[in-house]
């Protein structure tokens, strides 16, 4: 019987490492601690940075929640820093527009500040539960300043101050109603231009078509707008053709809305030259509004956002 052959390259073709010249198995050992050492330093220098890159991103992240943190607190003081600027800059409503429950003897009682798109009402509600004024606020919407000032003026009071409002509920519970009777109305309507007619003797007067509306105008010692959308030039016309102090803040444009509004601005390149460009941002908005008359004036707010104030002492 022929003896058995065996080619060991059929072996190497079947992953068989012949014994002939290959490595012990203590060099396979080493090799393989050596792959394992290697891909566990691997795996932890990615964790490491991996971690680090996380906590980069969480101080980043934190950073810009508490930047966004006191951008809402300054820009929720809007309201407040507002209305403390109206009594600085119009110190003529505090005797025009004293609540007859306070002081009996004002000559002004009927006068108020008149407060265009006042939206929920806070503006509305400082003005005359905090200062005692009388308000008159047109907005479409229905507001329950009542329920807006707890729950979004008081909590913002000195601590004093919301004691001596507690001990007064608990005397009369419709402490905060009661004041509001006799201090603010509302006229739920939108606000739009006054119109232009001819009288007897052939001079123009304007007039609203409501008569409401057309009161509250009149009898108005300051019309004010704080980010009144659609209703911000309304108001600048009311004021011109009344001949009434205002003061607005605009923030939204409504670019194809108000599709007739342009602005002159010079030519690039040339500074006699101008050319006219429509209205589409908040500054060619302020540019256009300031337009209107030389004697407006403009001025920025102490709060965050759209703060800038366009004003007319009515002089």
């Amino acid at each position: 019987m022929a003896a058995a052959c065996v080619d060991y390259n059929d072996g190497e073709e079947l992953g068989i490492t012949p014994s002939t010249g290959s490595k012990t198995k203590q060099q396979k050992k080493e090799e393989g601690r050596r792959r394992a050492l290697e891909i566990s330093m691997a795996k932890q220098t990615a964790t490491i940075d991996l971690k680090n890159d996380t906590q980069l991103g969480s101080k980043s992240g934190k950073r810009a929640n508490r930047k966004s943190a006191r951008h809402g607190a300054r820009n929720q003081d809007r309201h407040k820093q507002f209305a403390r600027w109206i009594l600085e800059k119009f110190p003529h409503v505090l005797e025009d527009c004293k609540s007859a429950d306070v002081d009996d003897q004002s000559s002004s009682a009927h006068m108020h500040i008149l407060d265009v798109a006042g939206g929920k009402g806070e503006l509305s509600a400082r003005l005359s539960l905090c200062h005692s004024l009388n308000v008159v606020m047109i907005d479409p919407r229905t507001a329950n300043i009542a329920s807006v000032y707890m729950n979004s003026v008081v909590p913002k009071l000195p601590n004093k101050w919301q004691k001596s409002i507690e001990e007064q509920l608990q005397h009369s519970p419709t402490f905060v109603q009661d004041k509001l009777e006799k201090r603010f109305s509302q006229l739920v309507m939108p606000f739009s231009s006054p119109s232009l007619f001819a009288t007897a003797t052939d001079e123009l007067e304007s007039c609203f078509h409501d008569k409401d509306l057309d009161a509250a105008v009149k009898n108005a010692s300051l019309v004010i707008g704080l980010h009144a959308d659609g209703a911000t030039e309304a108001i600048v016309d009311a004021a011109l053709l009344y001949r009434k102090p205002f003061v607005i803040v605009p923030c939204c444009v409504f670019p194809n809305l108000f599709s007739e509004r342009y602005i002159c601005v010079p030519i690039s390149g040339n500074c006699v030259k101008e050319k006219r460009v429509p209205v589409r941002s908040h500054d060619q908005f302020c540019t256009y509004l300031l337009a209107r008359d030389p004697r407006f004036v403009t001025e920025v707010l102490p709060f965050e956002g759209r703060n800038v104030a366009i004003w007319w002492d009515g002089k």
